[in-house]
Parts: C-alpha cells; sequence; structure tokens
C-alpha cells in the first residue's frame, strides 16, 4: 500500500474514526465534482455529479452517525459473539459505499473501461450460435425428453447468458463482487488492497439472514471503514489534477 496514505495500522479510535469518515467522504466529494468539470467524457460527468456525490456523503454521514455506539458495542461483545443488527447494518453501509467509490473511479475512467470490453465475448455472432441451440431444445421437445416448460427455461436460460457476454455492462449497475473481478483482471490494485475488499464484500452480504453467516468482528469493521476512509484517498491520488490556465 501507498506509505503516505495508510499502512494498515489503525491510527485513530471509533470516535476518531466516525470524524474521519465524515471528513475523507467530504473531501472526496469536493475533489471528484471539480476534477470531474474537465473530463473529456459526457458518460463521466453524468454518473458522477451533485446529485450521486450528493447522496454518497449522506450515506457516509449515516454510517459515521452509527459508528459512533462501535466502542460501546465492542465492549458489551469482548469475545465477539454478538453478530447484532446493529453491526450488520454497518457492514452493508460499507459495502455499498465500496461499491460506490469503485464504480466512480471506473466511471471516471470510462473509456478504459469500455474498451476493456469486460466480460464480453468478442468477435462472436450470436444469432449464428443461438439459432441452432434453440433448434435442438425444440427436438428434444417434440421427442419428449424434455417437456415444453423446461424447454421455454432452457431458451430463456441461454438467451440471458448470450446477452450477458454480449452487452456491455453499465459501470453503475456492476455489483461489488464483479468490480472486485474486474480490479483483479486489471491489476489496479495489490494483494491485500483487494484482500480488504474482498472481507467488504464478504460481511455486507450478511444482509441475506436467513442463511447462516459468520460476520466479522467489530476490530475486523473498524480495520474496513479505516480502509474505506484509504480507498477514497487512493482514487484521488489516481485521478489526474485540475489543469492550470494561469
Amino acid at each position: 500500500m501507498t506509505e503516505y496514505l495508510w499502512d494498515g495500522e489503525m491510527d485513530c479510535g471509533w470516535e476518531e474514526l466516525e470524524e474521519k469518515v465524515k471528513d475523507t467522504a467530504a473531501r472526496f466529494q469536493d475533489e471528484m465534482l471539480e476534477i470531474v468539470q474537465y473530463s473529456p467524457y459526457e458518460k463521466t460527468r453524468e454518473l458522477i455529479n451533485k446529485e450521486s456525490m450528493s447522496r454518497f456523503v449522506d450515506i457516509a454521514r449515516v454510517m459515521s452517525e452509527d459508528l459512533q455506539m462501535g466502542y460501546y458495542y465492542e465492549c458489551e461483545d469482548i469475545e465477539n459473539k454478538n453478530s447484532n443488527a446493529y453491526k450488520l447494518t454497518i457492514w452493508i453501509l460499507l459495502g455499498s459505499l465500496t461499491e460506490s467509490a469503485l464504480q466512480m473511479f471506473l466511471a471516471f475512467y470510462i473509456n478504459d473501461y469500455e474498451n476493456s470490453k469486460w466480460q464480453q465475448w468478442e468477435e462472436i455472432k450470436a444469432d449464428e450460435i443461438k439459432s441452432p441451440i434453440m433448434d435442438a431444445i425444440n427436438n428434444l421437445v417434440e421427442k419428449e425428453s424434455i417437456s415444453a416448460a423446461q424447454g421455454r427455461t432452457l431458451k430463456e436460460a441461454i438467451k440471458s447468458k448470450i446477452k450477458e457476454h454480449t452487452v456491455e455492462h453499465p459501470v453503475q449497475k456492476i455489483m461489488l463482487d464483479e468490480i472486485i473481478k474486474y480490479y483483479t483482471a486489471m491489476d489496479l490494485m495489490d494483494k491485500t488492497e483487494l484482500d480488504y475488499l474482498k472481507e467488504i464484500q464478504s460481511n455486507r452480504n450478511g444482509i441475506h439472514s436467513f442463511e447462516n453467516r459468520t460476520i466479522g468482528t467489530w476490530a475486523d469493521l473498524q480495520y474496513c471503514v479505516r480502509f474505506w476512509c484509504y480507498l477514497l484517498e487512493w482514487i484521488l491520488n489516481r485521478l489526474p489534477g485540475v489543469p492550470d490556465y494561469s
């Protein structure tokens, strides 16, 4: 990691972390809005605007307010056995903010993202592939090897999969797990940074409460929130500077 930002060691407590989240989010908003004005890409300016940045900061503010009680809940849960809804709420907010920040970075470099053709099958003639597959399914239905309903289900699944790999994935709609795969494939972050992203993604999925899950400890949460502050600084340090017209 970049030493002058964060070396992986915690440098603040819960109350300081609360302030760091608000301050870092506010600075991130201000600098992003200033720099994006000079982007040559209209789509970037459409995605990164006052409204989207305001929503981002509002969610960060809610998370910072929840962090106020982190110290007391951690003290009540010394053995880290309490996977309560309060802790899960912060993980969910953190996951959303992490996803948004990573999307914004890709949106800023939208031309590079689109040119990467992420998860798209290139030089493929979808119609030529789809027709014989559909015919094969129809033959199976006629032979009663599968039912008509099963045939329709198979056709829809094939159409969906072909569409998934032939249509561009809009940067504002890709989910956190897919974004992490993209950052890994493009070698944009080092292993430690990717591990933190995966930890946030895994704990954020605790929202699926019906399935038994182990939620990260209070210390894990604290470290990952601090990493998120680092992530915003990581992004800002990789954006072009504001042109000097003086």
